[in-house]
């Protein structure tokens, strides 16, 4: 995608989508940010259960950036519907930021990712990702429940200590360090 002229002021839009999912969403959102010479900078996007919803990051000129917005909510009369945050109510990320990628397997049951949630907030560690699946533990007869974690760690707590306080959630939980 073209970028906007580096001599002008950049504003940051951050857009979240949701949408029965079908070919041609991205291309949509693509296309609507060229015909305002928004950079597309970050994005994460997925479809799952016949939805397709993400969260992307564009820059574009100030002059630019309300006309951006009103394109990209008029979206909404393509079934694509987009909630727009722009400079003034969008926190820098930090780039110092103690990250650890984990595994988490335990049995199945409702209220497994609340337990591991909750734990994780109050221990000060932020979830920058979680990606989830259920599947049938094979041979065993029962549901197995998988997470893949990205973390942002407060300074003082070690790997160790971080899958200490996990696996005491619960007796059939288990936590794997994984390699970045």
């Amino acid at each position: 995608m073209n970028t906007p002229k580096s001599n002008t002021h950049l504003e940051t839009v951050v857009v979240t989508v949701f949408a029965e999912d079908r070919p041609g969403i991205v291309r949509t959102l693509s296309d609507t940010a060229l015909s305002h010479n928004a950079s597309w900078q970050q994005s994460s996007l997925s479809r799952l259960c016949g939805q397709f919803t993400g969260i992307v990051h564009f820059e574009v000129t100030k002059e630019k950036r309300s006309a951006l917005e009103k394109s990209l909510q008029s979206l909404s009369n393509e079934g694509i519907h987009v909630t727009v945050r722009t400079n003034s109510n969008i926190k820098e990320d930090s780039d110092e930021v103690n990250a650890l990628h984990i595994m988490v397997e335990a049995n199945d049951r409702p209220g497994i990712v609340q337990e591991i949630t909750q734990t994780l907030a109050d221990n000060n560690v932020n979830v920058d990702n979680i990606d989830t699946e259920v599947s049938s533990a094979s041979m065993a007869g029962y549901m197995l429940f998988r997470a893949h974690l990205s973390l942002a760690m407060p300074d003082d707590m070690s790997d160790s200590g971080l899958e200490e306080i996990l696996e005491d959630v619960s007796d059939d939980l288990m936590v794997s360090i994984l390699d970045d």
